[in-house]
This record gives structure tokens, sequence and C-alpha cells, in this order.
């Protein structure tokens, strides 16, 4: 279980104070990255929070903090896929195959090997060049149900928990629907 916490969900979820901090995952086990280290170092992040087998992966985005530990970013795998594989995945208006129209090509297998060398040259760039910055971060006194609607209405995943702008933990949208998905159970 990556998630470690005093409180169990069923306590959560008999509580009248559903609050994000109850849920969050703490700042210091949510994987982060200083936005200086190179990507690759993000990459084997990722992939160290991976299931027991590899197939998948418990965190699909990393928080990105600067030299004073305060968040400047966030990290998500579909971030670092865009800018390796530009060329497919990019918002460029170039034609990558003379005659396909089409945005996502059955072609775009055979640029495996361009993938690989695209990987490989990018791997020393800073995190900074990859990121994005938060939408916006939320109060850890905030009820679930208003983070909820807010990680829907800005189609995010997570969102960074603050108090006082100190930077507490993350919350995802599966942490709420693991709190909230037991009102859902038979």
């Amino acid at each position: 279980q990556i998630i470690k916490s005093n409180v169990t969900y069923g306590e959560v979820m008999h509580s009248k104070n559903l609050n994000v901090q109850k849920i969050m995952i703490p700042v210091d086990e949510y994987p982060s990255i200083r936005e200086d280290e190179p990507i690759g170092n993000a990459v084997a992040l990722i992939l160290a929070h991976s299931s027991s087998d590899n197939r998948h992966l418990h965190y699909k985005e990393l928080l990105v903090i600067d030299s004073d530990d305060q968040l400047v970013g966030m990290l998500d795998v579909a971030s670092i896929l865009r800018s390796f594989f530009f060329f497919i995945l990019g918002n460029s208006t170039k034609q990558v195959f003379v005659g396909k129209k089409q945005s996502h090509t059955d072609l775009s297998i055979l640029l495996e090997d361009h993938f690989r060398v695209e990987c490989k040259r990018q791997t020393a760039v800073a995190v900074r060049q990859y990121m994005h910055k938060p939408h916006r971060s939320i109060d850890a006194s905030m009820h679930i149900l208003h983070a909820l609607e807010i990680i829907i209405k800005d189609q995010e995943r997570t969102l960074p928990v603050t108090e006082n702008g100190i930077l507490l933990g993350a919350v995802r949208v599966t942490d709420i629907f693991r709190a909230l998905g037991s009102y859902c159970t038979m």
C-alpha cells in the first residue's frame, strides 16, 4: 500500500469533517524532484514507484520544488512523453507523414528508434523545461467534496495541499475516490 496514514478510510468516512488533510499523501511520502535536476532522474523516480511486477505506476506526477523547498511545478508522465515524442504528440502543425492527414497514424511505430534517440538526447535537460506550473493549490482544511469539484472542473489529477503557504502534501483524484467510494458499495 502506498498511502501511509494513521487514519483508516473507514474512519474518514464516519467523520463529520471530511477534509483533505485526512486523505492527502504527506509531502515526505509523495515523490518530488528539484527543478534543476535532469529529466532522466525524474523518469527514474517515477519508474521507481511502480507495482511489484513493474507493470503499473503508483504515481503519474511528481511535485517539483526549488532550492528553498517551495513548490514551483508539477511534472506528469504525459508531459515527459510529449517532449520526447514531440513529432507525433506535440502541438506541431508540421505534417509527419506525407499523405496522412490524421494526427495519430498507424505509421508512428516506425519512429520508435527516433524516440529512443530523443530520450537519450534529452536525459540531461533540467526538469524545469518539462514541468507545468500548478494551476492552484488547496488548503488542507478544505472538504474533500470541494477538492473533488476543483479536480473535476479543472481537469486535474493531483492538487498540491498547503497550509499557510507551506506545502504539506498532495491529494489525487484516486485518493478522493477511495475515500468516497465506500458510499457506493453494498
